[in-house]
C-alpha cells in the first residue's frame, strides 16, 4: 500500500491554495481592469461626440472637424464620419473597417452608455460606436465616432500574459519552497517522536519539554507529560509491590526452611514432628490466602470475575458476620455493635469479605475495651456499610486502599497489607467505591454498593 508523507500531502493542498488564490485574483483584477478600460473608452467616446457637436454649434466648419479630431484621438483605432447636409462628407478612418449604419442621437439629447453601439468586425475585435445629430448654420450634420478595441485588448492580453507567468511563478515557488518550510515546521513532531523512542522506564520523570512546541503540538506534549507521569508512578507502584510480594513470599519460605533444617539436625520424637509438620501446614496456608488474594486483585483489575449479585437484607446479613466475628473481638477485648437496615444488591460471598476485612482491621486497630461500631443503610440507589472503632486520625490516608501498605509502614503488625486493597476492589466490582475519614474521634472506614438490578 502506498504511503504518502505527510509532507508531501501538506505540499499538495498548499499548491492547489495558491494555484486557487493566484487564479482567483488574477481573474479578479483581469475584470476590473477590463471594466475600467471599457469604461473609459466609452466616456472618451462620448466626451469626444459631444465635443464635435458643440464645436459645430461654435461655429466650426464640418470640414476642419478632422484637425480638431486628430489632437484629440488616436487615428489608429478611432474612427470619425462627419456628414453634413450641405458639403462633402469628412471621413477619418486609417482603420480600414466600414461602419455599419447607426442610429443618431437629436441635437438636444445628451450622449450617453445606452447610445453607445457594439458589434463585432471581421478579425474579431470589438467596435464601439456612437451616432450624433449636429448643427451647423441651422443645417443637420451627422456625427459618428468609433473606436476599436485593439489597444484596450494589447493591454488586457498583455496583462493576461504577465499574470500567468507571475501566477506560474507563484506556484512553482510554492512547491520549491513547501516542503522545506514543513519539514522545518514538523521538526517538533520529530523531537517528539525521538524522545519518545529513547525514553527509558528511569527517565519517565523527565518532562517532555514543552516550551519549544508550537501552539498546535503543545496539547500532545502536555498529554505525553501526564502519560510519562502516570507510567512513572505505574512503576513505581510495580516496583514497590514486588518488592512487597517477595518480601511477604521471603519471610513464610524462611520459616519453613530454617524449621526444616533444624528439625533434620538431630533425630526428634514423633510429637515434634507433628508440630513441625502442622506449623508448615499454617505457613502454608498463609501462603495460600496470599497467592488467592493477590490472584483475586489480578482479575479484578481485568473485571474477570463472575458476580452472582442478589438482595439481601442487610441487617440479617451484618448480624451473622457479627456472630462470626465476636470470637476475634473478644480476643482483642472490644464489643461490637450494629445499627443496619435496609436491602444490598451485591454478591453475597464478596459483600461478606469486605465486611469481614474491615471488622478486622477495625478490631485489630481498636484500644481495648473500646467499641466498634457496624452501621448500615440503604436506598434505591446504593447501600452503604461504615466501621467504626475509635483511635488517633491516619496519616497517609491516600495510601491506605494501596496493596501491601500498613499503616505505620512496616512489616511488623500482622496480615499482609492486603485487606483494604481486596475491599476497595469488591467495590468497584460492584460499581462501588470506599473511603476512610475520621470523625468525632473515631476512625471510620466505609464501603458502598450500587443497588440497581442488572438486565
Amino acid at each position: 500500500m502506498l504511503r504518502i508523507s505527510l509532507t508531501l500531502r501538506l505540499t499538495i493542498v498548499f499548491i492547489v491554495l495558491v494555484t486557487l488564490a493566484c487564479t482567483g485574483i488574477t481573474f479578479t483584477l483581469y475584470r476590473a481592469l477590463e471594466n475600467e478600460l471599457i469604461w473609459r473608452d466609452e466616456q472618451t467616446l462620448i466626451n469626444r461626440g459631444a465635443q464635435l457637436r458643440q464645436l459645430l454649434l461654435d461655429g466650426a466648419e464640418p470640414a476642419s472637424l478632422p484637425l480638431y479630431f486628430n489632437r484629440m484621438v488616436d487615428t489608429h483605432q478611432d474612427i470619425l464620419v462627419i456628414h453634413p447636409a450641405r458639403g462633402k462628407d469628412v471621413a477619418i478612418n486609417h482603420t480600414g473597417i466600414t461602419l455599419p449604419p447607426v442610429a443618431t442621437l437629436p441635437v438636444e439629447q445628451a450622449a450617453t452608455a445606452r447610445a453607445l453601439y457594439r458589434s463585432r468586425v471581421n478579425n474579431g475585435d470589438e467596435i464601439t460606436i456612437l451616432g450624433l445629430q449636429g448643427s451647423f448654420d441651422g443645417l443637420p450634420v451627422t456625427i459618428v465616432v468609433a473606436r476599436i478595441n485593439s489597444e484596450r485588448a494589447r493591454v488586457l492580453a498583455s496583462y493576461r500574459q504577465k499574470s500567468f507567468f507571475v501566477s506560474l511563478a507563484a506556484v512553482l515557488l510554492s512547491a520549491i519552497l513547501s516542503p522545506l518550510l514543513i519539514r522545518r515546521s514538523l521538526r517538533a513532531i520529530k523531537m517528539l517522536s525521538e524522545i519518545t523512542a529513547t525514553t527509558k522506564a528511569d527517565q519517565l520523570n523527565q518532562p517532555v519539554p514543552v516550551s519549544t512546541l508550537p501552539a498546535e503540538l503543545l496539547p500532545l506534549g502536555n498529554a505525553m507529560n501526564v502519560m510519562r507521569h502516570r507510567l512513572a508512578e505505574d512503576f513505581a507502584r510495580l516496583n514497590q509491590f514486588a518488592d512487597d510480594l517477595a518480601h511477604e513470599l521471603r519471610t513464610p519460605v524462611n520459616i519453613l526452611l530454617g524449621q526444616n533444617q533444624v528439625a533434620l539436625i538431630q533425630k526428634r520424637t514423633p510429637e515434634h514432628y507433628q508440630q513441625l509438620i502442622e506449623g508448615n501446614i499454617e505457613e502454608l496456608e498463609n501462603l495460600s490466602r496470599l497467592t488467592d488474594n493477590i490472584l483475586f486483585l489480578s482479575r479484578a483489575d481485568h473485571h474477570n470475575i463472575t458476580l452472582q449479585k442478589a438482595h439481601w437484607p442487610l441487617h440479617d446479613m451484618l448480624e451473622n458476620i457479627i456472630d462470626f466475628m465476636d470470637s476475634l473481638a473478644e480476643e482483642h477485648t472490644v464489643s461490637l455493635n450494629l445499627d443496619a437496615s435496609g436491602w444490598v444488591f451485591a454478591d453475597k460471598i464478596l459483600f461478606q469479605r469486605a465486611v469481614i476485612n474491615l471488622l478486622t482491621n477495625a478490631i485489630r486497630h481498636a484500644p481495648m475495651q473500646s467499641q466498634i461500631t457496624l452501621r448500615a443503610r440503604s436506598d434505591y440507589t446504593a447501600a452503604e456499610v461504615q466501621v467504626s472503632n475509635q483511635g488517633l486520625p491516619l496519616t497517609e490516608t491516600e495510601k491506605l486502599f494501596r496493596r501491601f501498605w500498613r499503616g505505620d509502614n512496616s512489616r511488623h503488625t500482622p496480615g499482609s497489607g492486603l485487606g483494604l486493597s481486596l475491599v476497595s476492589a469488591i467495590a468497584k466490582l460492584h460499581d462501588g467505591r470506599c473511603w476512610y475519614q475520621h470523625c468525632r474521634g473515631e476512625n471510620v472506614f466505609g464501603i458502598s454498593f450500587t443497588n440497581h438490578i442488572d438486565k
